[in-house]
């Protein structure tokens, strides 16, 4: 039975290792200005902001021990967020085709950092130039956002749009937990962001601005913004894309999908080939024992068997 549990871990450390793998799409428009915001599991004092691999120097964007930092198009900004965490901005300006790919921002070395978020950034010139990313989503997947930087009340509430009318409020309540059809809210004591709003199987209807927040939704105490942008599956084949958190033209905005909300502080994607060839390498181990033991037990089991007939 010990070694049944044993395999079943190795499985589902495997099943781990995918699961972090897994990042989300930002969209922008061509010609715009957009902000991100990494929230990390660290504090620091070397930042970066790199793309694609962060092997070369080229790929090295912006890498300061200061707060602030400006290289061209690009900028960062760090700030402390709670104990022991570390908030890194990076924003882009006049953006263009070639920005679409990979980055990473974070703290530490870049190709091996101590805290980091990976993302990928799509940019678009059929988007509008005023809004900043748009958290990109595939039609019947689910995603969840994160509140940021919101003072904790009471009352809370999650809406789409301006949050002018009734109509475009989907959930306003008082309990920590709340439910209507495809959308909830739900708030987490200690927790990152403290209050999160889910959508589940999106459709292209639902893209938008949303809003989620404490106090009177007409009139609310504190909120953050974020814009989704829901797409076909077909079109999210023609480039990967991952991300994290974001920053539209109201920071700070949602983060999404809770499960990248966690894994900031992640290991190099080298490292976890390691790890997944050494957990593949104990459970083959882990059957080879299995099947000594067996086959060990059914000599005793004979040998006694002789014993008894002699």
């Amino acid at each position: 039975m010990k070694i049944l549990h044993f395999l079943f871990f190795c499985f589902l450390s495997d099943a781990a290792v995918q699961v972090e793998a897994k990042h989300n799409i930002w969209s922008a428009a061509e010609g715009g200005n957009a902000s991100f915001v990494c929230y990390l599991t660290l504090s620091g004092s070397t930042k970066f902001f790199c793309k694609e691999k962060c092997e070369r120097a080229e790929d090295i964007l912006i890498k300061t021990d200061g707060s602030t930092a400006q290289s061209g198009r690009y900028s960062i900004n760090y700030k402390d967020g709670s104990p022991g965490r570390g908030i890194v901005s990076a924003t882009f300006t006049h953006m263009i085709k070639s920005d679409s790919g990979m980055y990473r921002c974070g703290l530490g070395r870049p190709s091996v950092p101590d805290s980091y978020f990976d993302f990928e950034v799509r940019v678009s010139n059929d988007l509008g130039k005023r809004v900043g990313f748009y958290r990109t989503q595939t039609e019947g997947d689910n995603i969840t956002l994160g509140c940021s930087n919101t003072v904790y009340g009471q009352r809370k509430f999650f809406c789409k749009n301006q949050c002018k009318n009734e109509g475009e409020i989907l959930i306003d309540t008082s309990n920590d937990k709340s439910v209507s059809g495809r959308y909830s809210i739900e708030y987490t004591a200690g927790s990152l962001f403290g209050l999160y709003a889910t959508i589940t199987q999106l459709t292209k209807s639902d893209t938008g601005e949303y809003s989620c927040g404490y106090g009177n939704p007409l009139s609310p105490d504190s909120y953050s913004s974020v814009n989704v942008l829901v797409i076909h599956a077909s079109n999210t084949t023609a480039s990967p894309l991952q991300t994290t958190t974001q920053m539209s033209s109201n920071p700070p905005a949602f983060t999404l999908q809770r499960e990248a909300l966690s894994s900031t502080h992640c290991p190099d994607s080298s490292w976890l080939l390691v790890v997944r060839a050494s957990l593949d390498g104990v459970l083959l181990m882990a059957v080879f024992l299995m099947l000594c033991y067996i086959n060990k037990t059914r000599r005793n089991v004979g040998l006694k068997m002789t014993q008894t007939w002699r």
